[in-house]
């Protein structure tokens, strides 16, 4: 006589119970990784400090005395690494993602209290869905056209083709329509020089939450950012 009759499903199940598990402990380390880039980025950019990409020498070609450049050689370093891997988590995180979409479909068994698994007949438990607790951004209100080379935005990760779905405390979902989501973000952008705003992104396809610290600042090119922010249309 068959058992239960849900045996199918059991490769399902641990699918996706492997993939929320997976998400969750690559949260953590996405988490750990953008809080190191950000220590990084305010340490670089105190005043008096090159920031992430101007010169350690003086005008003659010597290193600059006011300067700890082995110090500041290793955070940049370190940095790149960081931002390095936070590229990989993101890849990772849209893998369990997929990984989770999968399994969501399927039940798994509840556990049942204490005082009723000494009752227990055998007979399989009350099945409940797995539970995705995924937080999902705003709706984005624009997408990024242009990246200067060597600027805070390139610097901070920010990509083409990026949709901006939160910038600071400036969201769709606060702010209303796009024109007030705009003549927030220009308020915010003076206000906030040195600062890191925290930016959060969808990119790619699927498209996967990217979280990245964006600091303006004065620097070769035109503006406090480099980059251009497209409107985005429902």
């Amino acid at each position: 006589m068959a058992q239960g009759g849900c045996g199918h499903l059991a490769p399902y199940r641990a699918m996706a119970i492997a993939g929320l598990e997976e998400f969750q402990s690559l949260e953590k380390e996405r988490d750990k990784l953008e809080a190191e880039i950000k220590s990084l980025h305010e340490y670089l950019n105190e005043p008096g400090m090159p920031g992430v990409k101007d010169s350690l020498v003086d005008e003659q070609g010597f290193p600059r005395a006011d300067l700890d450049i082995y110090a500041i050689r290793k955070a940049r370093n370190r940095l790149a690494c960081a931002q390095t891997d936070h590229t990989e988590v993101m890849k990772k995180i849209e893998k369990a993602l997929m990984a989770i979409h999968a399994g969501s479909c399927v039940s798994v068994p509840r556990a049942a209290p204490a005082g009723a698994r000494a009752q227990d007949d055998g007979s399989p438990g009350d099945a409940a869905p797995i539970i995705q607790v995924i937080q999902l951004p705003p709706p984005p209100f624009a997408w990024i056209d242009e990246v200067s080379d060597g600027s805070p935005a390139q610097d901070a990760g920010l990509a083409i083709g990026d949709q901006v779905c939160r910038f600071g405390h400036v969201d769709r979902e606060e702010s209303g329509d796009l024109n007030a989501c705009f003549a927030a973000v220009a308020r915010l952008v003076p206000q906030s020089v040195g600062t890191p705003i925290e930016v959060v992104v969808m990119r790619g396809k699927p498209p996967a939450k990217m979280v990245l610290q964006l600091i303006p600042r004065q620097w070769a090119g035109r503006g406090l950012l480099g980059c251009h922010m497209a409107p985005k249309a429902d």
